[in-house]
């Protein structure tokens, strides 16, 4: 080989891996060339004359574009979007596909808002713009929900005034205010983030349509027998001073009661008279164990177990206590007692046994109740009708009267009598029921008890159960149905079919009445004397009249007499007004009647195509929804359901004030003080985070995270850079160039854009934004490092209107239009910026969410074409680590300086050799030399052994390169010989192609004339 150096290499190929593997070789030396020779420039390029290695600059095409590689966001987005309104407006007027009904779940308007809200918003606003680019008239319909605690607390945080002196007109007046103020200013920030929308003719629950249709819900579910008033014990919660459906609570799994241990005198023995009477010496008690103290004097009974064995035990004084077998060691322990055994009975046979209640002359009767179950207590359990759920459930079932001596600010009533009466049950007055019954001597024992306990999820803090006349829908009659709605929706993720139909399964009623003044009322009126509610077609037209011209303010506003309508206003004196507003979630459960139906958008018959809210929504917006949509007609309110995990810190927190790990968008999308910190990423960056977290789980977001979004924001950027760049003469009308006519490469291009598109397609169809920012990813990096690699050369160095450039620019201009179309949903300020560089030449005024979905072509899809050049780029792959083995030897600089010799064995061979014209480009080398192995050569070759891979070899040595297919089927087996080239450098192309020193290569030259000739 003379005084050349040859190396040869061995490597295992396989298609199916072998892109990935010389990512970063290929990227280094395709970004090297760019840099050290063909940077992007804003102008056309001198001559320099003196440096020979670009005296010939004038003559390369070397990539022009304004595209930034820095977004700068903070200056140039604004300048960028388009009027989200407007184009709304637009597609809605131009659109000819079917209707895309996005319901859109209405957040409180209640303060600033906060990164969950992005998450939302972004969410629905992705999905609306890929269904708008596909054609689809979309009804997004941005709302609102004005009404409830929420809005009140935070409309009287600042008000100065005594607010028990308010009228409730004047509360409702505060809070009305409050919310439209609050409305206007999340309005415009939901705007800022590139939301479409009919932003002009959003929703709010406190509109009189809106309130309207919300009543004949209400009034349809009452005609059906769904609604009714009664006596039940509801979730109670006195620091808001009103009743709690389920989904308004949370729990603090550290609550901590004072748990004691309280002993009932045995009065009489009923069925266990026999078994008794000879342990009974005129002190046996029946021992119960509660957690609330303050329930104790509205005692009514003591609960057994029919499965448990119960124990009479002797404790100090003489004194004999019930207790249930398999609790008698912890409570042995607790009391600090022996307790022994004295004798057992069984738990039915203490039914009719009458205990007497230690503060009050009144009976407690034992009862077997299904809800004991072993393992806490005392096996005996105290049962206040008045105060659970279940004790009011066999209360009822024994006629048990109910006493609830609690009041609606949580006080005890008289009915304790003076010594408890006016006490706070959460405070004082669980104090003062205990120290009474250690008075009395009834308190056994006492402890300080932590455990799971229900809290007001808005004042954070604990709630009681308590029995009162409230509205309820009663749900026993729609479980299955609405579980068989629920299988018919399509939920993302698939869970939360199970959720929501586990849920409502096990769902019998709903209490709907809340005693607030911000709400809708419930439009009865109750006779003075008997209590007993009217509400019939007559009333409830009238006042449908009337809100629909007023509002619910008329309510309020009006006597009884114009409220009642005409027939009846002569008995006005005999009725009052109720005083109950609806719960929050009837209002926003009523949602898809208030304004799809109200509006027009669907009928009664339809539903939306889609809700899509956090993963909480199950037990709020989207059961309240359901139920409602089932109990009017009979079937779901939405096609597809979509839910999104909360916000955790980058160390797996949840994110809360009071932690002060909180983000906000405003820090996200304009930057801290310290821009160093917290740089201004901008909308399109929060958008980038959105699309590229798996939000079906809870999300995290931080620093280092924004950090690798914006390095693939880059990645992207710098792709679409190259594209424009290497295009800046290109006009599609003038210099395309028909498919048939396209190189095989570029052909193949097509296909992996044909089937990038077909991929980011199917997974917007499915909500999978996660896997279309991937798979762009992956795009870009195999792209730039093997198609932008391999054409950099005819683009830069071949006459403009060379058919091989202008075919790769084809392929180049098609290729930005479906990226530009699949990173459109998602980054909205960067497309139109891409869009307005991309068609330059027409000066375009529109958006590109006015050019459609992607425009691939059935032809460009060939997986022939595809599995060629996988087995084509294996072997690329493979002479790539040769030529790195080489450079970091130390023996090259650039690949340009060599030649390549492959000796290969068929179908290798052949292979190889149908690319004979564009070796040079494809290896990025300054000559490829292709030979037909011998048979001798070829056994020689099947000697090589996979140990030998990536070491340097003897120069004379032979190895093998096996290249597989995806099926791993060998195809053949290559030599490669690499050598410093005995050419010179080409001042113009930089291959080592040329006869003589600082003299153009004859391939060039030729280049030169074909200039020449277009320029004259």
């Amino acid at each position: 080989m003379n005084s050349l150096l040859q190396y040869t290499a061995t490597s295992l190929c396989r298609s199916g891996s072998s892109i990935s593997g010389s990512i970063g070789n290929r990227l280094l030396r395709c970004s090297n060339s760019i840099i050290n020779h063909r940077s992007y420039s804003t102008t056309t390029t001198k001559t320099t004359g003196g440096d020979e290695n670009h005296s010939y600059a004038n003559t390369l095409n070397l990539p022009k574009t304004s595209f930034s590689m820095k977004a700068n966001a903070a200056i140039r987005e604004p300048t960028l979007l388009k009027d989200v309104y407007q184009l709304y407006k637009w597609q809605e007027a131009n659109n000819k596909g079917t209707p895309w009904i996005f319901h859109d779940g209405p957040p409180y308007a209640n303060g600033d808002l906060h990164l969950g809200h992005a998450l939302n918003k972004i969410l629905k606003d992705i999905i609306n713009r890929y269904k708008l680019l596909r054609g689809h008239k979309v009804n997004y319909i941005p709302g609102w929900d004005c009404h409830g605690l929420p809005i009140e607390m935070k409309a009287f945080e600042s008000f100065k005034k005594d607010r028990s002196a308010l009228k409730p007109s004047e509360v409702r007046q505060v809070a009305t205010d409050f919310a439209k103020k609050e409305i206007k200013k999340q309005l415009e920030s939901f705007k800022s983030w590139g939301v479409i929308g009919d932003w002009e003719n959003h929703y709010r629950t406190m509109e009189p349509g809106y309130e309207s249709a919300q009543l004949e819900s209400f009034y349809e579910m009452y005609q059906k027998g769904y609604v009714y008033r009664g006596i039940k014990p509801v979730y109670w919660s006195p620091s808001s001073k009103t009743a709690l459906a389920e989904a308004e609570l949370e729990y603090n799994d550290n609550h901590v009661s004072k748990s004691i241990f309280v002993k009932f005198k045995v009065a009489r023995h009923g069925n266990a008279k026999t078994s008794l009477a000879g342990l009974d010496n005129g002190k046996l008690y029946a021992i119960i164990w509660t957690t609330t103290p303050w329930t104790i004097p509205a005692n009514q009974a003591i609960c057994v177990s029919g499965e448990l064995e119960y124990v009479v035990v002797e404790a100090d004084n003489n004194e004999r206590y019930i207790v249930s077998a398999e609790r008698l060691a912890t409570l042995r322990e607790n009391f600090k007692l022996a307790l022994p055994v004295l004798g057992s009975i069984k738990g039915t046979d203490l039914v009719g046994t009458i205990a007497q209640h230690p503060m009050y002359p009144r009976d407690s009767p034992v009862l077997v109740g299904e809800h004991v179950v072993p393992g806490s207590g005392t096996g005996l359990v105290h049962t206040a009708p008045g105060h659970g759920l279940d004790d009011f459930a066999i209360c009822q079932k024994h006629n048990i009267p109910v006493l609830s001596p609690v009041d609606d600010l949580g006080k005890f009533t008289s009915d304790v009598g003076t010594t408890l009466a006016g006490m706070e049950v959460l405070g004082a007055g669980n104090d003062a029921s205990i120290e009474e019954l250690k008075k009395i001597g009834a308190l056994v024992f006492q402890e300080a008890y932590t455990h799971k306990y229900p809290y007001d999820w808005r004042t954070k803090k604990p709630i009681i159960i308590r029995t009162t006349k409230q509205w309820f829908v009663d749900l026993s009659n729609v479980q299955s149905t609405a579980v068989d709605c629920v299988k018919a929706v399509n939920f993302v993720p698939p869970t939360g079919t199970n959720r929501l139909s586990s849920m409502v399964g096990r769902r019998t009623d709903w209490c709907i009445s809340r005693q607030r003044y911000w709400g809708v009322p419930i439009p009865v009126f109750y006779d003075k004397e008997t209590g007993e509610a009217l509400l019939n077609d007559n009333t409830f037209n009238h006042i449908l009249q009337l809100f629909q011209k007023h509002g619910s303010d008329c309510w309020f506003n009006m006597e009884t007499a114009q409220l009642l309508p005409a027939e009846m206003r002569n008995q006005a004196d005999k009725y009052i007004k109720g005083t109950d507003t609806m719960d929050v979630w009837f209002d926003s459960g009523t949602s898809w009647r208030g304004v799809l139906v109200s509006r027009g958008v669907m009928s009664l018959e339809d539903s939306a195509d889609i809700y899509l809210e956090g993963s909480d929504q199950h037990r709020g917006w989207f059961q309240s929804s359901l139920l409602t949509s089932v109990c009017t007609r009979g079937m779901a309110p939405y096609k597809n359901v979509v839910t999104h995990g909360f916000l955790l810190d980058e160390k797996g927190f949840k994110q809360s004030k009071s932690l002060g790990n909180t983000v906000s968008p405003k820090l996200i999308v304009q930057g801290g003080q310290n821009k160093v910190e917290n740089p201004a990423y901008g909308v399109d960056m929060m958008r980038m985070w959105v699309a590229s977290s798996d939000y079906s789980k809870d999300i995290s977001v931080g620093p280092s995270i924004l950090a690798k979004i914006l390095d693939n924001v880059k990645k992207i950027r710098n792709t679409v850079r190259y594209m424009l760049g290497a295009n800046f003469d290109f006009n599609p009308d003038q210099h395309s160039v028909p498919y048939s006519q396209l190189s095989e490469l570029d052909k193949y291009a097509l296909h992996k854009v044909y089937a990038l598109s077909e991929s980011a397609t199917r997974n917007y169809d499915q909500f999978h934004f996660q896997k279309v920012t991937q798979d762009l990813l992956n795009f870009c990096n195999e792209t730039s490092a093997f198609y932008f690699d391999i054409i950099k050369q005819r683009l830069y160095v071949e006459a403009p209107d060379n058919i091989h450039r202008r075919s790769s620019q084809t392929v180049l201009f098609e290729m930005l239009d479906v990226v530009n179309k699949i990173i459109a949903p998602i980054a909205v300020h960067t497309c139109e910026d891409i869009y307005n560089h991309q068609y330059k030449y027409r000066q375009p005024t529109e958006s590109v969410f006015t050019q459609g979905w992607t425009r691939t072509q059935p032809e460009w899809n060939n997986p022939e074409l595809h599995d060629k050049w996988t087995q084509i780029i294996a072997v690329r792959d493979s002479v790539n680590r040769m030529l790195q083995q080489v450079r970091d030897a130390g023996h090259i600089g650039r690949p340009d300086e060599t030649t390549i010799t492959l000796t290969l064995t068929s179908p290798l061979y052949e292979l190889i050799q149908s690319n004979e014209g564009q070796l040079d480009d494809i290896f990025c080398v300054s000559k490829v030399t292709v030979v037909r192995a011998t048979d001798n050569e070829s056994q020689a070759q099947s000697k090589a052994h996979p140990s030998d891979i990536y070491r340097q070899v003897d120069p004379d040595y032979t190895h093998s390169v096996i290249t597989a297919t995806p099926n791993g089927a060998e195809i053949g087996k290559m030599r490669v010989v690499v050598e410093k080239s005995s050419c010179h450098k080409c001042p113009r192309c930089w291959r080592h192609t040329s006869e003589q020193p600082s003299h153009v290569c004859s391939a060039c030259s030729s280049r030169l004339e074909q200039i020449k000739q277009r320029q004259q």
